[in-house]
């Protein structure tokens, strides 16, 4: 059984607080008046995560994936097209009032100030009168102060340079240079790491507050990719980092040794996870995705009932033109399904086998449930024929473009499991791992590659690798000799769906260098960051746009 997390719990009860009838009238309204328990203190500092975890998902995840080769929304008939919206993504062609790009920059800049209102409450409040310590506070404090960073990072990843607020009594200003930015965000997590706590034991319950581990992660991050952010190689600082969290020098983690242990229905309690966001049915549930990747018949296959009904967008990038036609060659970046070698253990269609068991992490080929044998049929273009999910866009195989998709374009990725109907209790209760330890493993490998270290890069990617294979036999390790392609492709295959491959690419150096399917490279340096929304910059006209917009 998943194990309560106070994160949730707290989000509701927050949620539900100004339900209360019997009325208490104060003549100020100060932390003091409120905050009267050490309840109410993660009541205020919960306010800024569960803002973190909308965050992730939609439109952030819309531009790390669907301006990428792993991922497109092909309009599906009359379904998908939104003004081009989707095209723009996979062409590179966004604009400052786009509104993933709008939503993007104001969640980002929401998220900050959401922190230090939060950390504006908890300075004023007298812990000890709680009850509670004055290291519990520290805790608290920092970990505010290590969400305004990681929400800062995530501005500078995206956009650039930040306006830098340390208060919401700040004055308005414009954007610091990315430099400023870059020196705020260390700055703010070299505090707050000696001053969190740690985790207490080996498979503890992730809550989804930050840690020693997953504020260090963090700075590792920035490290890791300071010359997309600054034009300065810190690959040192950032392998260090990665040396120390491994030797568990900020908390004890540890590789999962199954491929589905960081992201099934317990993955709160994996050794690898550092930071998860907590979901759990019926309470505050990280569910986004589901509309988005399936079809609207694919409750059948499933043998589940969802809340709401599924809209049959996104998949993975084709691997061929048609049935017949071979997997594609002519690009570097290419063929995401086909990454996947045929032993491997992921690679195979999705079954939920009862009991919070499971298999796969696809929805491939014909849509028949292999328990109950239920088919999914058409709606649309396929209206009351089998579907049958292929690994090309044009089911006609007369072209392939993101104007000519159909409702059983592409192979659908189901990389957080779903139960059927028999165990619903279940439904929702994977967290979405936002840290896992396997990232400071393939992070510290990616270091000793650039250092010329390439045999032990290998070797620290192939101790992760081995588990995606029956009885942990890779058929195709990586070699000692791998190159940037190689390299790419294991970031790929490894966090397929997980909201950061634009991140990969760029530090990479592939997001405007290279083709893949009809995605044509830019060479436009500019388009590795997105555009300041015009509506922002009309609010604050301090706000200078980026190069190229």
């Amino acid at each position: 059984m998943k194990t309560k997390h106070i994160l949730l719990a707290l989000a509701g009860a927050a949620a539900f607080s100004a339900c209360n009838l019997d009325e208490k009238f104060y003549s100020s309204v100060t932390p003091d008046t409120f905050i009267t328990t050490s309840e109410n203190t993660y009541a205020i500092l919960c306010r800024p995560f569960t803002h973190w975890k909308w965050y992730l998902g939609n439109d952030r995840w819309y531009l790390q994936e669907l301006t990428t080769d792993e991922m497109l929304c092909p309009t599906r008939g009359s379904d998908w097209y939104n003004n081009g919206e989707y095209i723009r993504l996979h062409e590179h062609t966004w604009s400052p009032t786009d509104r993933f790009v709008v939503n993007t920059y104001d969640g980002t800049t929401g998220g900050i100030a959401r922190a230090w209102e939060a950390y504006d409450d908890l300075s004023k409040v007298n812990y000890k009168a709680l009850g509670m310590t004055d290291a519990d506070k520290a805790d608290h404090l920092m970990q505010l102060k290590s969400i305004v960073a990681y929400f800062y990072m995530r501005g500078l990843d995206y956009f650039g340079g930040m306006p830098i607020y340390k208060s919401n009594n700040d004055p308005v200003v414009g954007r610091s240079t990315d430099r400023e930015t870059y020196d705020y965000v260390e700055s703010l997590l070299k505090e707050a790491i000696p001053q969190l706590k740690k985790k207490a034991r080996l498979g503890a319950s992730e809550d989804g507050y930050i840690k020693q581990a997953a504020a260090a992660t963090m700075l590792a991050e920035l490290y890791f990719n300071a010359k997309s952010y600054i034009g300065e190689e810190h690959f040192t600082e950032c392998a260090k980092l990665c040396e120390d969290i491994i030797a568990g020098v900020y908390g004890p983690y540890a590789l999962d040794k199954t491929w589905y242990g960081p992201h099934g229905f317990n993955n709160d309690e994996s050794p690898e996870a550092i930071w998860n966001v907590p979901s759990q049915n019926t309470k505050l549930e990280f569910n986004w995705f589901y509309r988005y990747f399936y079809h609207g018949n694919s409750p059948k296959y499933f043998n589940t009932s969802f809340p709401s009904a599924c809209w049959n967008g996104f998949c993975l990038t084709p691997s061929r033109e048609n049935e017949t036609s071979g997997v594609y060659t002519q690009w570097k970046l290419r063929n995401t399904y086909e990454k996947f070698a045929a032993t491997d253990l992921r690679k195979k269609p999705y079954v939920y086998n009862g009991k919070g068991q499971y298999e796969g992490m696809f929805l491939v080929g014909e849509q028949e449930n292999p328990k109950t044998h239920e088919k999914v049929l058409g709606i649309k273009d396929r209206a009351g024929k089998l579907i049958n999910l292929r690994d090309y866009v044009n089911v006609d195989g007369k072209g392939s473009s993101m104007l000519n998709g159909s409702e059983e374009s592409g192979i659908r990725l189901v990389k957080m499991p779903i139960p059927n109907n028999d165990d619903i209790n279940l439904l929702w209760n994977p967290d979405f791992p936002a840290i896992r330890l396997t990232e400071v493993y393939y992070m510290l490998a990616e270091c000793r590659w650039r250092a010329g270290q390439k045999a032990e890069a290998a070797k620290l990617i192939n101790t992760v690798r081995k588990r995606n294979f029956p009885g942990n036999v890779d058929p195709k390790p990586v070699p000692d000799d791998f190159d940037i392609y190689r390299l790419g492709d294991e970031w790929m295959t490894e966090f397929l769906g997980e909201g950061r491959r634009r991140t990969d690419l760029i530090r990479l150096g592939l997001f405007t260098t290279e083709d893949w399917w009809t995605h044509k490279a830019s060479n436009d340096d500019n388009k590795k960051r997105f555009p300041i929304p015009t509506v922002d910059i009309a609010a604050n006209p301090l706000l200078k746009q980026n190069p190229g917009y």
